[in-house]
């Protein structure tokens, strides 16, 4: 509380008076809330203008009034007011919202909040009159005195934020930015500035060190310098650095690895402005490692002489991310690279793709089974492992699942189930992340549009120091996006281009879990279908290069398929599944899926169902049957290609749709070797390719093409 104000302190008050007053007190605060509740709307547009209301709620992108909808606030019923935001896991009542989107706290600055709220609702001030606080010094806290002391400018020399340095007994050394106009702890999300913007404008030449201290130890002999805020701790992203355009920059750094990594990355950043020239100076190699600009002035050493004969590494100042003529066909000579595989013929290596699910499908725990096979396969582990339709490749590395919804006991309750072999504990990692403050938005809406978070650029500094990275799974989307993704379609394309960004660094796998929307009573029944299902704009589905989708059978199918397997069935406890996108060939067979009732865990029965079922006679019949109908329908199939009965798979009804390539292959030989099928030319080509059945319409030579079937037209011939 600031020194300069005087409070009632109930203390001090009669005892007769004392519970008299509180009493008051508690009344006035409850009316005025009640006040609030009533004209809610009026109030939420007063302190959230952006906001919207939307099936009886308001909704906005945070308490900061930025757009989008992962906070809502109750309008109506014995909630009114209550607002919680699923991005941060903030919430409370009305009092709590006004506080927090003034940058205030009903804890700390509760008087004030009432006050402002009085203000606003044409009632007079109840606050004794104070003296005038000084609006730019903090108010003292636990760490004691400051130590020092830096301010930051705007170009014109206005004061925007000091930070200040300190020093506590026994304790490690401390940075806090204060925010001189909103008088709050804390740094700007981005854009954070330089300091000395006065001196960067007039000058050409700037010398960019890590610290305050060591900038304003070259300042005050007369050398134009800078840093940023928080120095090597800050990403450098969330730094404005345009005011060095145009200019020539030298880097100063610390003399140690950190030092030096940070004036890598921020000579990457810098150049990037377009700045005449950017170098940084290797340090004398004769100082101490923690040597730095500061040091320098106060050993009395001839800084511009310095400067002047360091050794430098010329950065090239080009703010083009790509040269064009480093891209000449040369580099597209000879064999091309042959694609890696996570699971053979079904998941690349190194892509960002989706898995989404109707409800209650347990996409989750598939995907935990994935990272654990992942984990497993490799080094030394001969049994064979499959996932999603294929077989796990059999090479040696990590996985890392990020979940948002289960915590570390119900991680530890479905590892137990599901993982069959204990692998390298180094190769599987589960981060449970209600045990670790919630989950973390990858990306947040902000007034110019979706940006990447600081905890974006944390996760993917872990993920980079992980060798041997081969999958990593977000799960679900929503609780990581922090933007609207289902509605927004740049949200969604900024959200998988950052995904894609880990994928290419990582070489990694990278995979989110999401949902269907929600639809009528009308069963889905094919892969396009499912496609179509997944929840959100397009931008979700064409973002990912990969995307698998789970959709339940219906009730009636799925208790004939339990029976034929022999297990009791309940309900979604069956499952098809396939890839319904990928930039690359894949196996897009149409798989069946059985719960597996102890385990909860999906599991992959096509060829279970198949082999152990249906006799071949019966699946023979089923094939000459589909096979005669499509030809009567001017729409024949053919054995391979375009037309082939496996490309043309979904057309396939029951357990067909879910044969494999060689499979079905098998049965078309068997069906043309015994005569029950035929293979006939089309007028005008010598190549025998439709199938009918003999006596069938093309068989006879008098098939017609149906318009718009998609195959070539005209007459046929039979030729045996």
């Amino acid at each position: 509380m600031n020194e300069n104000v005087i409070w009632m302190d109930f203390n001090n008050v009669e005892p007769q008076h004392e519970q008299q007053m509180q009493k008051d007190f508690m009344v006035e605060n409850e009316a005025i809330k009640t006040q609030l509740t009533t004209r809610i709307e009026d109030v939420l547009l007063h302190l959230l203008p952006s906001g919207k209301i939307r099936h009886g709620k308001f909704l906005i992108g945070d308490v900061h009034g930025n757009p989008g909808e992962s906070m809502k606030v109750e309008l109506t019923g014995e909630k009114t007011g209550v607002w919680y935001d699923h991005a941060t896991g903030q919430g409370g009542d009305i009092l709590d919202l006004w506080a927090a989107s003034r940058g205030m706290n009903t804890h700390a600055d509760f008087p004030r909040v009432i006050d402002e709220i009085r203000g606003w609702l044409g009632k007079p001030s109840t606050l004794p009159l104070v003296s005038k606080p000084n609006l730019r010094e903090p108010p003292m806290d636990d760490l004691g005195p400051p130590t020092g002391k830096w301010d930051y400018l705007d170009q014109n020399g206005n004061l925007l934020v000091c930070v200040y340095r300190y020093d506590p007994p026994g304790r490690k050394k401390q940075f806090r930015p204060w925010d001189v106009r909103n008088r709050v702890w804390k740094s700007p999300v981005d854009n954070r500035p330089l300091y000395n913007l006065p001196g960067i404008v007039r000058s050409s030449d700037v010398v960019l060190v890590e610290g305050e201290k060591a900038a304003q130890a070259l300042i005050n002999i007369g050398i134009t310098a800078t840093t940023s805020m928080h120095g090597s701790n800050a990403p450098v992203e969330k730094t404005d650095w345009s005011s060095l355009a145009g200019k020539q920059v030298t880097i100063w750094p610390d003399k140690d690895k950190a030092g030096w990594d940070y004036a890598e990355a921020v000579a990457r950043a810098v150049r990037s402005t377009g700045t005449r020239t950017v170098s940084i100076i290797t340090p004398p190699e004769d100082k101490p490692s923690t040597w730095d600009a500061a040091d320098a002035v106060a050993e009395g050493m001839d800084i511009r002489a310095f400067l002047m004969s360091a050794k430098q590494q010329d950065i090239p100042s080009n703010n083009c991310r790509f040269r064009l003529r480093e891209w000449t066909f040369d580099r597209y000579k000879g064999p091309p690279p042959e694609r890696r595989w996570l699971v053979d013929g079904v998941l690349p290596l190194g892509v960002p793709g989706m898995v989404a699910a109707t409800g209650g499908a347990g996409k989750s725990m598939l995907l935990m089974d994935l990272a654990a096979k992942v984990a497993l396969s490799g080094d030394g582990f001969t049994m064979p492992l499959e996932a999603l339709g294929g077989p796990v490749m059999p090479v040696a590395g990590v996985a890392v699942m990020f979940t948002a919804e289960d915590d570390e006991d119900e991680v530890h309750r479905r590892t137990a189930k599901i993982v069959f072999a204990e692998p390298d504990p180094n190769r599987l990692i589960i981060l449970p992340m209600p045990n670790v403050g919630g989950s973390r938005p990858l990306m947040a809406m902000s007034r110019e549009g979706p940006i990447f978070t600081e905890e974006f650029h944390d996760i993917r500094e872990e993920l980079l120091n992980i060798p041997d990275l081969r999958l990593v799974i977000f799960d679900p989307l929503q609780s990581f996006a922090g933007g609207d993704v289902n509605s927004d379609p740049a949200a969604g394309s900024m959200f998988f281009s950052g995904m894609s960004r880990i994928a290419a660094e990582t070489g990694a796998t990278t995979l989110v879990t999401h949902h269907f929307r929600k639809g009528g009573k009308k069963p889905l029944l094919t892969a396009a279908e499912a496609r179509e299902a997944i929840r959100g704009t397009t931008a979700l589905v064409d973002g990912g290069r990969w995307s698998y989708s789970i959709w339940e059978v219906e009730h009636d199918e799925g208790r004939k398929i339990c029976k034929k397997l022999g297990q009791h069935y309940e309900r979604e406890s069956v499952f098809r599944g396939a890839v319904v996108k990928s930039n690359w060939p894949v196996d897009k067979t149409v798989r069946l899926y059985v719960r597996d009732l102890s385990t909860g865990l999906l599991i992959d029965r096509t060829t279970d169902l198949l082999t152990t079922v249906d006799e071949p006679s019966e699946l023979l019949e089923q094939l000459a049957e589909q096979i005669a109908k499509t030809a009567s329908n001017g729409q024949p199939f053919t054995k391979t290609g375009g037309n082939g009965v496996y490309e043309r798979r979904s057309e396939l009804s029951g357990d067909l749709s879910c044969l494999g390539k060689h499979k079905l292959s098998v049965l078309i030989d068997a069906l043309l070797e015994s005569g029950r099928l035929v293979q006939c030319v089309a007028q005008g080509s010598s190549l025998k390719k439709w199938l009918d059945v003999p006596g069938g319409d093309f068989a006879l030579g008098v098939g017609q093409f149906q318009v718009g079937s998609g195959v070539e037209t005209g007459d046929s011939q039979c030729q045996f």
